[in-house]
């Protein structure tokens, strides 16, 4: 008798290919070879000049101006530096201070923690002697622009942002609030200013356009006092509303920007104490005042 299946699931898989077109299993050849269609096409012959020929379209002028604040710290600083930290005597690696184990003289000192460093908080980092390979060098500048007023209106944080692009000449970031204060009318993820990090020639470039034209022209402006450090080798001090006018990017200006904002500079270096980053800074044309401080 002849069953009709027509109407039936078939778990047969030879039912199931069967009608379907094949396929192959094996990938083809020209998905693993690289091939370079410039060379292929003699269309477009300005495909096969270099990238770093000006006649090839992916060229990418970049700045040839000299760095004179580079040159100034490789052919001059660096060498000075050496002389004045480096310490025949000294040994190689000065431990910092750490925490300190109680005496014992009470039961209650058997499950208490470690005692913090004498005169200090927490404990310190080592400290090595200076060498041709470790001489202090200015690693980046920090522009900090906080602006209380961008809390309520926040066109006052994108005029701090166009100000410190203007001064800087690099894109800075957003700085945003991180809680909710009532009184002071806070809230938590609002723009209030911004803030940028500043490396290579763009920071040398500021620090030029800070030592050389804008503090010279402070009439009150003594110097970086001596306290201003962290004792970990970086320093920072701060420039008033009015004291911004004095850039050369915002006095050329003036209708343009009808209100300024104060910034927060912090000197970020490879020196491990903070007299080694001073003397740094000082070479590089930031003056100093006040009480001097050992680190």
């Amino acid at each position: 008798m002849k069953v009709n299946t027509l109407g039936l699931r078939s778990f047969s898989s030879s039912s199931i290919v069967k009608g379907k077109p094949g396929y192959s299993i094996v990938h083809p050849v020209h998905h693993t070879v690289k091939i370079d269609k410039k060379v292929l096409s003699p269309r477009f012959p300005e495909l096969k000049y270099p990238k770093n020929d000006p006649r090839s379209p992916h060229f990418k002028p970049v700045n040839v101006a000299p760095d004179r604040l580079k040159e100034h710290y490789l052919n001059i600083l660096k060498s000075d530096l050496m002389y004045m930290t480096y310490k025949h005597d000294e040994a190689d690696k000065i431990e910092g201070a750490k925490k300190r184990e109680w005496d014992g003289t009470s039961a209650y000192h058997l499950n208490r923690n470690l005692r913090r460093p004498s005169g200090f908080v927490k404990e310190q980092p080592d400290s090595h002697r200076v060498t041709n390979k470790n001489v202090p060098e200015l690693k980046s500048i920090h522009i900090n622009c906080f602006v209380p007023l961008a809390v309520t209106n926040p066109h006052h944080a994108i005029s701090s942002m166009l100000q410190v692009q203007q001064i800087t000449g690099e894109k800075p970031q957003p700085i945003y609030t991180k809680s909710d204060v009532g009184r002071w009318q806070i809230r938590r993820s609002r723009r209030a200013g911004a803030k940028i990090e500043l490396k290579g020639k763009p920071m040398n470039d500021f620090l030029l356009t800070l030592t050389e034209l804008v503090l010279p022209r402070i009439p009150e402006f003594q110097g970086l006092r001596n306290k201003s450090g962290d004792t970990y080798g970086n320093l920072h001090f701060g420039l008033t509303h009015k004291q911004v006018r004095l850039f050369p990017e915002i006095s050329s200006n003036p209708d343009l920007w009808p209100r300024t904002y104060g910034l927060h500079i912090t000197f970020n270096t490879t020196a491990e104490r903070d007299t080694q980053a001073r003397m740094l800074l000082s070479g590089l044309g930031l003056p100093f005042f006040g009480g001097e401080r050992h680190s």
